[in-house]
C-alpha cells in the first residue's frame, strides 16, 4: 500500500473508540460574518499573486482616487460654494442696496465671508485627510491579504528603542 491510501485508510476508518469520542464532541468553528463593504473590497483585492506590482497597482488606484475626490471637493468649493455664500451674504447685509458704507460693508458682509471659507477650508482639509487615511488602510490591508497568501512576513519593523540603546545614545551633560 502507498502511503496516500494509508493516511486515507487512517482518517475515514478510526480505529478506536477515542478517536469517534473526538470527533463527535468537536463543535464546529463558526464562520465570521463579514460586513458587504468588506467582503466587496476582498473581491477587489487580487489573490494568490505573489509579485509586489499588484499592491503598487491598487496604492496607486487608491490614492488617485483620493486625490482626484480631493480636487473636485475643492474646485467645487472655491467655484460654486464659496461665490454662492458670497452672494448670499452680500444680499442679506444689505450691501446689495447701497445702504452700506465701506466699514459697514467690511464688518457686514467681508468678515463673515471669510469666516465662512475659513470654516469650510479646515472642514476640508479634515475630509481630506480622512480620505488619505482611508487609503493607506486599504493599501495596507491588500498588502497583509497578499503577505498571507505568498506566505511572507510582512510585519513593520519595530522603531522603538530597547534601553540599551537608549542609554547609549543620549548626549551627556557636563
Amino acid at each position: 500500500m502507498s502511503t496516500q491510501s494509508l493516511e486515507k485508510t487512517e482518517t475515514t476508518a478510526p480505529t478506536s473508540t477515542a478517536a469517534t469520542a473526538k470527533k463527535i464532541t468537536a463543535k464546529p468553528m463558526k464562520e465570521q460574518k463579514h460586513s458587504k463593504l468588506r467582503t466587496g473590497w476582498r473581491r477587489l483585492a487580487p489573490k494568490k499573486e505573489t509579485g509586489r506590482f499588484s499592491v503598487v497597482v491598487w496604492a496607486g488606484f487608491f490614492r488617485a482616487t483620493v486625490l482626484l475626490t480631493d480636487y473636485l471637493l475643492a474646485f467645487i468649493t472655491a467655484m460654486v460654494i464659496i461665490p454662492l455664500l458670497g452672494a448670499w451674504l452680500h444680499q442679506q447685509s444689505g450691501a446689495s442696496r447701497g445702504a452700506l458704507n465701506a466699514d459697514g460693508t467690511i464688518a457686514m458682509w467681508l468678515m463673515p465671508l471669510l469666516f465662512l471659507v475659513a470654516l469650510l477650508a479646515a472642514g476640508e482639509i479634515v475630509v481630506m485627510r480622512g480620505m488619505w487615511r482611508w487609503a493607506t488602510r486599504m493599501i495596507a490591508k491588500i498588502r497583509d491579504a497578499q503577505g498571507e497568501t505568498t506566505g511572507a512576513d510582512v510585519t513593520p519593523k519595530s522603531t522603538t528603542r530597547t534601553t540599551n540603546q537608549s542609554k547609549t545614545n543620549r548626549k551627556r551633560s557636563k
